[in-house]
């Protein structure tokens, strides 16, 4: 629930609250010097832990945000002004008043767009990314409704040098991670990342856009950092008929779990979607050898059987070659070549033979004893300074409202959030909503507390866990239909 407005920040005039998020406020202000509006997103810094480490932080924020205000490009929110109110110390971005509506809020009833519209998009995308990296700004949080899609069909990428977090400071306690469904698998391990990682999570926009659902979705985000990690999603076509084998390969490769396999910048993957809404071959796509298929998984919603390699066939089939007869082949060195390849086949199936035999049938030892016991492997040990992570996972049946979390009375999450209605009962109608989030904790016991405030709803409960060191502690937040009663608990 929003409070009083604040009548100034800096020089700009408050007209309404937009939104809240994790780290303030987005309002609609006057720019009484250049006569115009302004979306003026304040940072409140309740997470951060007083002293020399807010002051780093403050000076980091203000260095990001200024690498941020220089990037020039149309597909990139404008960055007007930075810096601090005098009166109370408040840190602010003024960036350019957009009007449209978020991808987030453009898929938000689970229908597709027109393919060709959702590879549009989605160049657009890859292109103010492309010019982000190459003034070495890395989102870190690219998601739909990070994106906002204008009357025009333009795309603008907002939040750029906010969701930056230097990896040495991820060990303090509730600092942001990510957004689950759009967070590529070295970022939920918590590896370094570099543009491929913007890049993973563009493919997986540009996955909901072609089929409405989201590439990695589950029933609670412990399973969707799962997935994430090891599965890979079937093939957009496989769920949209229509869409072309081509526009598979560029979402897939954007979306390979090994950053090597995926496309090596923005502009490349753009041109690979201009050819394909072209009806040419995409033009990178010769070069590109994928060996992500090792180490995952298919979702069972696609065919067991069906490889990644497989679906990446060139656009035109390698004709066949001509048949001959069964004849041994007539250039000498063709047939040393056969001949010596048949002698080394045979040779490591007589080894692979041997080496069974011997493995299922051991020699008798010469001395009758007890077998030794065998101890378990030792696990490795864990890094003591590695954070946990506090996976939230709040299901709801509201129209809207706001969720705080706090981590021993430090705040890491302010949230509004909002459902969408799924069935009409005559004059109910069912809503249904979700927020999933992870923050960083320090290993050791924390009081979590929440609060959840709808229309004139309040409800606030705490709950005690132990975090250990690179593990996933996930939070489930419900409120109880009719009774209105909110329920915490460990999954």
């Amino acid at each position: 629930m929003a409070g009083e407005l604040p009548g100034k920040i800096g020089r700009y005039e408050i007209r309404q609250e937009l939104g809240r998020g994790m780290m303030g406020i987005v309002y609609l202000a006057d720019d009484p010097v250049l006569g115009r509006p302004v979306a003026l997103k304040t940072i409140h810094l309740a997470f951060v832990t007083p002293g020399e480490e807010r002051e780093a932080f403050e000076k980091r924020f203000l260095g990001e945000a200024r690498v941020a205000a220089r990037l020039a490009h149309p597909g990139i929110v404008v960055v007007h002004d930075v810096g601090r109110d005098a009166d109370t110390g408040t840190l602010f971005i003024a960036l350019e008043y957009l009007r449209g509506s978020t991808l987030a809020e453009a898929t938000a009833a689970g229908a597709p767009l027109e393919w060709r519209e959702a590879l549009r998009v989605t160049a657009r995308l890859a292109r103010a990314l492309h010019h982000a990296h190459s003034q070495g700004v890395i989102h870190r949080d690219i998601k739909p409704a990070n994106v906002m899609l204008l009357p025009s069909g333009e795309v603008k990428v907002m939040d750029f040098g906010i969701a930056k977090v230097p990896q040495q400071d991820l060990t303090a306690a509730g600092q942001f991670f990510g957004t689950p469904l759009y967070m590529s698998p070295e970022q939920a391990r918590g590896d370094p990342v570099d543009g491929r990682s913007d890049l993973f999570a563009a493919g997986a926009i540009a996955y909901r856009l072609l089929t409405g659902s989201a590439a990695f979705a589950a029933e609670n985000v412990t399973a969707i950092l799962s997935r994430v990690q090891t599965e890979r999603p079937p093939a957009p076509s496989t769920l949209a008929p229509g869409i072309p084998e081509a526009a598979d390969y560029v979402v897939l490769r954007a979306l390979a779990k090994a950053p090597a396999d995926r496309y090596p910048d923005g502009e490349a993957m753009a041109e690979d979607i201009d050819d394909v809404l072209a009806d040419r071959p995409p033009r990178h796509r010769a070069a590109w050898s994928s060996q992500n298929g090792e180490g995952t998984r298919v979702s069972g919603r696609a065919r067991e059987d069906d490889s990644l390699l497989a679906e990446l066939l060139p656009l035109t089939p390698t004709p066949a070659a001509p048949r001959r007869a069964a004849a041994e082949p007539s250039n000498p060195r063709l047939k040393q070549t056969a001949l010596a390849i048949g002698a080394a086949m045979l040779l490591v199936a007589g080894l692979l033979a041997a080496l069974t035999y011997e493995k299922r049938t051991p020699a008798p030892p010469a001395v009758e004893r007890a077998a030794p016991s065998r101890a378990a492997p030792t696990p490795a040990p864990e890094d003591a300074n590695e954070p946990g992570r506090l996976a939230i996972d709040f299901d709801h049946h509201l129209r809207s409202g706001n969720l705080r979390v706090w981590i021993d009375d430090q705040e890491v999450l302010d949230q509004g959030f909002g459902g969408k209605v799924t069935k009409k009962i005559l004059s109910l109608r069912i809503r249904k909503g979700s927020v999933d989030e992870v923050v960083r904790v320090k290993p050791g016991r924390h009081e979590v507390k929440v609060e959840v405030r709808w229309d004139d709803n309040t409800r606030t409960d705490s709950i005690f866990a132990t975090f250990r060191p690179g593990a996933t502690r996930t939070l489930e937040i419900r409120i109880l239909r009719v009774v209105n009663v909110m329920t915490l608990g460990w999954r």
